[in-house]
C-alpha cells in the first residue's frame, strides 16, 4: 500500500471494501521462527517482530491465515488469506491495526467516537463505554437530519489549519461508516445530564482525555512518539469539550444550537477531580459503602460508609468532574436549594480529600 492511499481516505474506504489480491504462496515466510519475536499478545490479536524488523500482525488463536505483514514503518502492508473475501471482521481487524499504526506516521488520528456530519461539518462524540456516546450521535441523526460518518471509530486527518473527520470501513461494534471526508468542528466527551450544557476543556484535560480515546501501538516505542504527538496537534488545531446533555430530540436540538449558533454560550473550562484508582462503591443492604481494592486494602484501613447524596457524587466522581458540573448534577437531581448544595458539596469535597479518596 503506497502513501499516497493513505492521504485520500475515500481511496483507503474503496481499496478494502472491494478486497485485496491474494498473495500467493502465502505459506512461505509466515510461520515464526525462533529469531522472532512477540511484541504484544492482546485477547484479539498477537503481533511478532521479525529479524529483519518487519511486523507481523496475526489472530491471538494462532492460526497462519489471516496474516498482515507490514514492513517497520508500515508503508507496505501486506494481507496472506486462503480466502478471496476480505469481508469478514477477523480480517479487516488485522488490517485496521496495521492501517492504523501507518497512521501515526501520516498525521492521522483514529479516534473512538461516534461521528455524524451536519451542515457540512463533523462532530465526534467520544468518551468511555457505556456513556451513550452512540445514543447522542443517533440523536442528532433521527431528530437534526444529521448523518453519520462512523458509527465507531473515525480517522482524523490533520491539516494545515483544523481536522478531517473520515469515515473508514473498519468500524468497530456499531459497523456504520460512510465514505465521506468533512471539516471536524468539535470533539465532544459524552457525560449523561438533566440538563443540557457544553464545557471547554484545558488542553490538559483534553490530553487526558483523548489519550484514553486513541490508538496508540505502545508495542512500537516510534510510532507511539508520533501517535502522542499527532494528539497533541489535534487538540490544538480541534475544539474538545465536555457535553452534559440527556439522549432525546430536545437535547441533541440544544446541544447543536449551542455548538452552531452561540459558541458564546459554551461555559469556560474549570479544575476537575476524580475518585483515585483502587476504590469501588457498593450497596450493601441499603447502605452505600466505599471499599478499596487491590493495594489499597493494605493501606486503607476499614471502609467508608456514604449516604445517598455523597453515594450520588462519589458515583459521579469515577469519571473527571468539576465542582461546578457536580453541583448541577446535584441540582438535577434532588430536591435542594442551591446555597445549601454548594455548602453541603464544598464539605463533601474536602472530606474525601482528607480522606485521600480523591484527587482535588
Amino acid at each position: 500500500m503506497e502513501d499516497d492511499t493513505l492521504k485520500s481516505m475515500k481511496n483507503l474506504f474503496t481499496v478494502i471494501s472491494n478486497g485485496y489480491t491474494r498473495k500467493e504462496n502465502s505459506e512461505k515466510g509466515l510461520n515464526c521462527t525462533k529469531t522472532d519475536v512477540a511484541v504484544v499478545c492482546l485477547p484479539e490479536v498477537s503481533i511478532w517482530r521479525t529479524e529483519n524488523n518487519q511486523w507481523i500482525f496475526r489472530l491471538a488463536d494462532g492460526a497462519i491465515h489471516p496474516c498482515v505483514i507490514a514492513n517497520s514503518d508500515y508503508d507496505s502492508i501486506a494481507l496472506y488469506t486462503e480466502s478471496d473475501s476480505q469481508s469478514d471482521a477477523a480480517t479487516r481487524f488485522l488490517l485496521r491495526t496495521a492501517f492504523e499504526c501507518r497512521f501515526c506516521h501520516e498525521g492521522i488520528v483514529s479516534l473512538h467516537a461516534a461521528c455524524v456530519e451536519k451542515d457540512g461539518q463533523a462532530v465526534a462524540f467520544t468518551g468511555e463505554s457505556g456513556l451513550g456516546k452512540s445514543t447522542r450521535a443517533r440523536a442528532w441523526v433521527e431528530n437534526l437530519g444529521a448523518e453519520w460518518i462512523s458509527g465507531d471509530r473515525p480517522a482524523v486527518r490533520l491539516e494545515k489549519e483544523g481536522s478531517t473527520a473520515c469515515g473508514v470501513p473498519w468500524d468497530g461494534k456499531e459497523q456504520i461508516f460512510r465514505n465521506v471526508e468533512r471539516p471536524l468542528k468539535a470533539i465532544l466527551e459524552v457525560r449523561r445530564s438533566e440538563s443540557n450544557y457544553i464545557r471547554r476543556l484545558t488542553k490538559d484535560q483534553a490530553r487526558q482525555l483523548l489519550m484514553q480515546q486513541t490508538f496508540v501501538p505502545m508495542w512500537d516505542t516510534e510510532s507511539a512518539i508520533l501517535a502522542m504527538a499527532n494528539v497533541r496537534k489535534l487538540i490544538d488545531k480541534t475544539p474538545v469539550y465536555r457535553v452534559f446533555c440527556g439522549p432525546d430530540g430536545d437535547s441533541a436540538r440544544e446541544i447543536y444550537d449551542i455548538l452552531f449558533h452561540h459558541p458564546e454560550k459554551i461555559r469556560e473550562e474549570k479544575e476537575q477531580m476524580k475518585v483515585k484508582d483502587g476504590f469501588v462503591l457498593r450497596n450493601v443492604v441499603d447502605e452505600y459503602i466505599v471499599m478499596p481494592t487491590g493495594d489499597n486494602i493494605a493501606k486503607f484501613e476499614g471502609a467508608v460508609v456514604l449516604n445517598e447524596v455523597s453515594a450520588f457524587v462519589f458515583e459521579k466522581l469515577q469519571h473527571p468532574m468539576s465542582k461546578e458540573d457536580l453541583l448541577q448534577a446535584i441540582l438535577d437531581e434532588f430536591d435542594v436549594d442551591e446555597e445549601t448544595a454548594k455548602n453541603d458539596l464544598d464539605a463533601l469535597v474536602e472530606k474525601l480529600s482528607d480522606m485521600g479518596l480523591i484527587d482535588a
